[in-house]
């Protein structure tokens, strides 16, 4: 345990400014964008943000994921190969985006003028793009490539757009061009530290043939996934509109967000580790990472939806414009434990499937987590409303995920967590949550910045009280470095 600690420890502090300022520069554009744009505006721009996920399905998605699998394989045989592989891909994957975009926007009933048409063509090309060639240094271990390339988008896409709005006005084609411009700053940043050759490539029937066989449930199983995911846009949508589809996409997406930095801050550093050891002939090694991982993602994923389901009225007082407030507050707690369930099966579950390759078994899990969230979203809609809708969904995957998890540990021998290691992050995360419930917070920045605070001092301190083998590696680490000569 304190191996797979230390090695997931080193790789995570060193992708931890990536996976930390980029969604908090998105998360500040998210609450700018609510001052700044109106509810249909926001919906439209933020639908057409999530859409490009499932759009990139069509594209590079089977390929990345083929990439950060397969890279190590490929380094020592066959590197010039699997680099001109990589450019045709990358050529067609980006025509066939530009294509796509004015369909997108008419399946979605959405504008399909000629700037939005425009926008939305450049940012599903620079989006497919970064986050593709992100995934090849990573897969190359080039942290400080995979850095600049998610600190540059991420921070100069949120900065472009508030401008952009400021100064063209509120309308949807300006903030999907200006994100698309902040973008193709990062790939630039990426084609001078030599991570991209561009070029026309050459088509590789054998890589063809391996990346189908990997690939194609995989994709079936994002799509499905995402519908999953996102089903509640989709009802929304077509049942009430754009204005309630931009009311509720701001605590849906915001909970979804955090859940999913949070995952990120770990599984960034632990699945390259998972694969290195299964590589090298260690499949238990790589379960027993896998399985590592989940519980210490269990351990940041709970106390984080406690913390927020407890402080979400001032946090949303204070953050968010007027007319987003009263769906946010009650929307965004549900969207906040719904993904972080989603998350920790994924990034447990479902990349222990993908390890051992075995990723049609994922197509069975998103396959009933797309019904039960199918169902149960429309029922809560029709009988409630946004509150019941997003409750719904938590309900689909509280069951794909337990059904899940039992299965990797029965049948793909996936190590168990530790009881006792999740009762004790369980009890911390609820003397934390209790703390913060009978504490007063006030709308006010600094009262929320005092409780936050309050809350994550409560919980490591908890954390520390439970588990003496987390203090005994961080005294360790204080005498390592206290006996470092000063220069």
């Amino acid at each position: 345990m304190a191996e797979h600690f230390r090695k997931l420890l080193h790789s995570t502090i060193l992708y931890l400014p990536a996976q930390f300022v980029p969604p908090l520069a998105q998360f500040a554009m998210t609450v700018a964008w609510t001052h700044l744009l109106d509810p249909a505006t926001f919906g439209f721009v933020n639908f057409v943000i999530s859409v490009q996920e499932i759009v990139a399905f069509a594209g590079l998605t089977g390929w990345t994921l083929f990439v950060l699998r397969f890279r190590e394989r490929f380094r020592a045989r066959g590197h010039e190969r699997f680099v001109a592989m990589d450019q045709r891909m990358a050529a067609l994957s980006a025509l066939l985006q530009i294509l796509l975009a004015p369909v997108v926007l008419l399946l979605l009933d959405l504008p399909l003028d000629a700037a939005t048409i425009a926008g939305t063509a450049a940012y599903l090309v620079t989006r497919m793009l970064v986050a593709h060639y992100s995934d090849w240094a990573r897969a190359d271990h080039a942290i400080r490539a995979y850095s600049a390339a998610q600190l540059i988008g991420s921070i100069a896409g949120a900065v472009l757009s508030i401008l952009a709005i400021l100064t063209y006005g509120p309308i949807a084609a300006v903030v999907l061009g200006a994100q698309a411009a902040g973008q193709a700053l990062a790939i630039a940043a990426l084609v001078l530290m030599k991570q991209i050759r561009f070029g026309v490539g050459e088509f590789d029937p054998d890589l063809f043939g391996e990346l189908r066989r990997y690939a194609t449930p995989i994709l079936i199983g994002g799509v499905i996934g995402w519908g999953a995911g996102n089903v509640i846009r989709v009802l929304v949508q077509y049942i009430d509109g754009p204005v309630a589809l931009g009311l509720i996409s701001v605590g849906w997406g915001i909970g979804q967000r955090i859940a999913s930095v949070l995952a990120m801050l770990l599984t960034a550093a632990a699945y390259p580790l998972a694969v290195k050891h299964y590589e090298n002939g260690d499949r238990g090694g790589a379960l027993a990472q896998v399985s590592f991982n989940g519980l210490l993602l269990f351990g940041v994923l709970l106390p984080a939806a406690v913390g927020l389901a407890t402080l979400a009225e001032p946090v949303v007082t204070l953050l968010i414009a007027e007319n987003f407030r009263e769906t946010t507050i009650v929307v965004l707690p549900i969207a906040m434990c719904a993904a972080s369930l989603r998350f920790l099966r994924i990034h447990t579950c479902e990349q222990a499937m993908y390890l051992v390759e075995r990723p049609g078994l994922t197509l069975y899990v998103l396959i009933v987590e797309a019904i039960l969230n199918i169902a149960f979203c429309a029922l809560g809609l029709y009988v409630g409303g946004f509150a019941e809708a997003a409750a719904g969904m938590l309900a689909g995957t509280v069951a794909a995920t337990i059904g899940s998890f039992a299965y990797c540990f029965a049948k793909l021998g996936l190590p168990p967590p530790s009881a006792g290691a999740v009762f004790k992050i369980c009890a911390a995360s609820g003397v934390m949550g209790l703390v913060l419930r009978f504490t007063p917070v006030a709308p006010h920045s600094f009262s929320v910045a005092v409780a936050i605070l309050a809350g994550a001092s409560i919980y490591a301190a908890s954390i520390l009280a439970f588990f003496p083998e987390i203090r005994a590696l961080i005294a360790q680490r204080i005498q390592r470095v206290s006996r470092e000569p000063v220069i």
